[in-house]
This record gives structure tokens, sequence and C-alpha cells, in this order.
């Protein structure tokens, strides 16, 4: 099988975490998704898109989709998410999706703990990243509401 997974991120506010997570999903262009979590791997010959243009069109539909995702909210100090796909040298191999989110931790620190995780895992196996693909959201609260900021995975395999 073969597929897409497209790699996004957003930031949202709202007087509710719930609400501020609603809002990050707009900004990333997951607009209506039911998101069934997955984690770890994209599968062999996947294309990784991160150009999200078409995302919206995609995921409006109330589909059932699944979704590699991590956020941090809060109403007090920065919310910061990270995704990294470590690209596999093999393309008869998976690559490996690391995500991490923290409160009060700033965007570049989380990038080189999910670096160091997916070479980590990498070595595990004795396979070698080819390249890195990332995202990162950040924020501050701002007017007295939650921030989350929110990073993402959405695979659409092939004749979806």
């Amino acid at each position: 099988m073969k597929g897409k997974v497209y790699v996004t991120s957003g930031v949202g506010y709202g007087t509710t975490p719930l609400a501020a997570f609603d809002a990050a999903e707009v900004q990333a262009k997951i607009m209506a998704t039911n998101a069934i979590r997955v984690t770890s791997f994209v599968p062999p010959h996947w294309e990784i898109v991160t150009n999200n243009a078409e995302l919206e069109k995609l995921s409006g539909k109330g589909a059932f989709l699944p979704m590699a995702y991590q956020y941090a909210v809060s109403n007090a100090e920065r919310a910061t998410s990270a995704l990294v796909i470590g690209v596999n040298e093999n393309p008869e191999h998976a690559s490996i999706i690391m995500e991490h989110a923290e409160v009060g931790m700033h965007q570049d620190k989380l990038l080189v703990i999910a670096k160091k995780s997916i070479q980590e895992v990498f070595g595990f196996r004795n396979w070698k990243v080819k390249e890195y693909v990332e995202t990162t959201a950040s924020a501050e609260p701002k007017d007295g509401q939650y921030v989350c900021a929110l990073v993402a995975a959405l695979y659409f395999p092939d004749g979806e």
C-alpha cells in the first residue's frame, strides 16, 4: 500500500483547553477529522508532504484518519510541540516519527530531543537516517486565553 503523510502544525487560542486545541487544528488545516491515533512509523514508499495547501480539503469531511500528533496547552507559559520524521536511507524500510510537546520549553530544545530519539531508535534497528522532516508550533498565552501548540502527521492511503 502506498499513500501520503501530511506533516502540519498550528497554534490556537481559546477560553478552554479544548477550544484552544480545536483552533490549533483549524490553523493546521485539520478541519473535521476523527483522529485514529497512531505512532512512530511512515510505511515504505509513502510520500511525505510538508505543504498543507490541500490538507483542508482532504480533512474536512469528518473522516476517520490515522494521525500521529502531540500538543501542549497552557494559560500561564509558552506551549511548544515538535514533530520530526527520520526518513530512512533504505526506501524498503519504514521512516520513524517522533513527536514531543512541553509547556515552558523552546522549540529548538524539543527538536534536539526528537532528533536524538530518532537517532537512537534507528540505531536499535541498524538503520540510517537519510534526512529529517520537521515541524514545530510554539506560542505564549495571550489575552487571558489558553494557547495550544499542535503538531501532526495525517495518513492518507492511496485511493482515499
